[in-house]
């Protein structure tokens, strides 16, 4: 008899093992998709030029330097960008439509493999002259080549 206890035991200790594994599986994936569902995440505050360091967990173009920090700019005023890509934008430095404007081919590339399935996005939707355009403040311009600025 004592061994059919023993088997009894480790039976229900494997089994308890398996249904918490299970649980934590299914209860991490309901939070991936309430994460998923929920309202973008405000902006994150804005650092100064001097203190952004680019790092190995935050690959792509560093900001570029602007004399004066100020306050971010609406980057979802650009034409396909939304507030998922803007919120990332905002968490690596890059909050003025000038920064944008001043990218380069790699800045883009390194960008869109660091902002998810875009697929050329950036070039397709023309990003950087629609920042230029918006960081000059010629909104004329801008709703002639792009539409409304809404």
């Amino acid at each position: 008899m004592p061994e059919n206890s023993l088997l009894i035991i480790i039976a229900v200790t494997v089994a308890l093992i398996i249904g918490f594994l299970v649980l934590r599986a299914v209860s991490g994936a309901a939070k991936t998709e309430t994460t998923e569902q929920s309202e973008p995440a405000a902006p994150v505050a804005p650092q100064p030029a001097e203190e952004l360091v680019e790092s190995a967990d935050t690959p792509g173009p560093a900001p570029a330097p602007t004399a004066d920090i100020g306050d971010p700019d609406t980057l979802t005023q650009i034409k396909g960008l939304g507030p998922k890509k803007a919120a990332k934008l905002y968490a690596i430095g890059i909050i003025h439509f000038a920064q944008i404007a001043a990218w380069s081919d790699a800045d883009i590339a390194a960008l869109e493999a660091d902002l998810g399935p875009v697929a050329d996005r950036i070039a397709r939707d023309r990003w950087v002259e629609q920042a230029g355009l918006l960081a000059a403040g010629d909104i004329a311009g801008f709703e002639a080549k792009f539409g409304k600025l809404g």
